[in-house]
């Protein structure tokens, strides 16, 4: 006798999201953010495709929005990238936060020590090992400033971002792959070469760094792990938040 089977088909869910970060990938860009219905981490990746910035532009979907996806947890995934969500193509643009918002979500959500946050697995102050049960995506709160090391251009038109920061008694130097950050100290330089040619890199990361983090404000940093490469996770920064940043950084990409 022939079996018969069953399949239950899983129901899409509408999940609101703050959006957190944009990073590149070379695959096209990977958005995050919070999960407003439970605050918890989460990655909206299309069922269809690859994330490209047309569908960013669209849709609306910048730091500092809700945007509302309808969609699945996304199954058979490894550590650490558990945070995965496959959403369909239709995306509800809702509205951006004020900043008051921003800065209440970002307490609300951060965590006090990257170490603590990974489980103390991070090799070299760099990478963790692939399937290492620690969350992707981590908010840091920072007690001290960042700071932003050196912009490169490199072969092929990519900007080299590098920033240093200290948390949980540890400091970290990794690669910025914020579209948002990336796009503003790119514009920024550019602008400064061309108003004064001889303009040097250590007089701009100095002006710069003034100018994106003023002393007493409030900072976190967004760390994210890489896909496995190398077999490694590398971190890298996600986003660079503080009271200076978000208004200059919004204002560039939004207009708003």
């Amino acid at each position: 006798m022939e079996k018969s089977y069953t399949y239950k088909i899983k129901p899409l869910t509408l999940v609101n999201v703050l959006i957190i970060d944009l990073t590149y990938m070379k695959t096209g860009v990977c958005i995050a953010g919070i999960n407003l219905n439970n605050f918890r981490n989460i990655r909206p990746v299309r069922f269809s495709d690859h994330i490209q910035m047309d569908f960013i532009e669209r849709n609306g979907i910048y730091p500092c929005a809700i945007v509302t996806f309808e969609g699945m947890q996304k199954y058979n995934v490894l550590a650490p990238h558990t945070e995965d969500f496959n959403v369909k193509d239709s995306v509800v643009f809702r509205r951006f936060v004020s900043q008051e918002e921003w800065l209440e979500l970002l307490k609300r959500c951060a965590s006090e020590s990257l170490p603590d946050r990974l489980k103390h697995t991070i090799q070299e102050d760099k990478w963790i090992p692939p399937e290492t049960d620690v969350p992707s995506l981590s908010l840091i709160e920072l007690r001290s400033r960042p700071v932003i090391r050196s912009i490169k251009r490199k072969e092929g038109g990519i900007t080299d971002i590098r920033a240093s920061f200290v948390s949980g008694g540890r400091e970290f130097l990794l690669k910025v792959n914020d579209i948002q950050i990336v796009g503003f100290l790119e514009n920024r330089h550019k602008i400064r070469m061309q108003e004064n040619p001889g303009y040097g890199e250590e007089v701009f990361l100095q002006e710069i760094n003034d100018e994106l983090f003023t002393e007493n404000a409030y900072y976190y940093i967004r760390v994210g792990l890489t896909r496995p490469y190398q077999e490694r996770c590398w971190l890298q920064i996600n986003g660079i938040f503080t009271e200076r940043s978000d208004v200059l950084v919004r204002r560039f990409t939004t207009g708003r």
